[in-house]
């Protein structure tokens, strides 16, 4: 449809149409020209994502001398198959893993998780599932962290997470 759009634009631009009193109009190309900008644009937003899409990444700043965090995002998955995350890693931090936090019989505890398996969307959130940093020293007042994500059936893929106030 795109195509077909596009060579119709082109006719329009390169010829003369006729409207429906049979009055021959000679288009001007620059109108035209900007209108076939904002058909493609138009076509562009509609298009279907593909692959796997991480959004709103972010590590808890930590007051000075504490060295452990945690880190947030949302992972959505666009390949039409479930994909598991298997390892978060950051080269900057002595070990990350993954964790859900959860209440059980009254209790807050958290859990290590292995894998997270995602079928169409996942958050990691504080007070829920979230990538556990430990060892991260962050007196160097990054504004941001590099953090790689590991799947089992998807390449690695990179991320970048701001750093932030818990509240913000």
């Amino acid at each position: 449809m795109v195509q077909r759009t596009i060579t119709t634009l082109k006719q329009f631009a390169n010829g003369i149409i006729m409207n429906r009193l049979g009055i021959l109009a000679v288009l001007n190309k620059s109108v035209l020209l900007v209108l076939l900008s904002l058909i493609l644009v138009a076509c562009e937003q509609q298009a279907p994502k593909e692959g796997i899409e991480v959004s709103d990444a972010w590590v808890r700043k930590m007051p000075p001398g504490v060295s452990n965090t945690a880190a947030f995002m949302t992972i959505k998955n666009h390949t039409g198959q479930a994909v598991t995350l298997t390892d978060v890693s950051m080269e900057q931090a002595g070990h990350v893993m993954m964790h859900e936090s959860k209440v059980v019989d009254g209790m807050a505890k958290m859990e290590h998780l292995d894998a997270v398996v995602i079928n169409d969307e996942v958050i990691f959130e504080p007070g829920a599932k979230h990538i556990m940093v430990m060892g991260l020293d962050m007196s160097d007042n990054a504004k941001s962290y590099n953090i790689r994500l590991h799947f089992d059936n998807q390449p690695s893929l990179d991320v970048t997470a701001q750093v932030r106030d818990a509240n913000q």
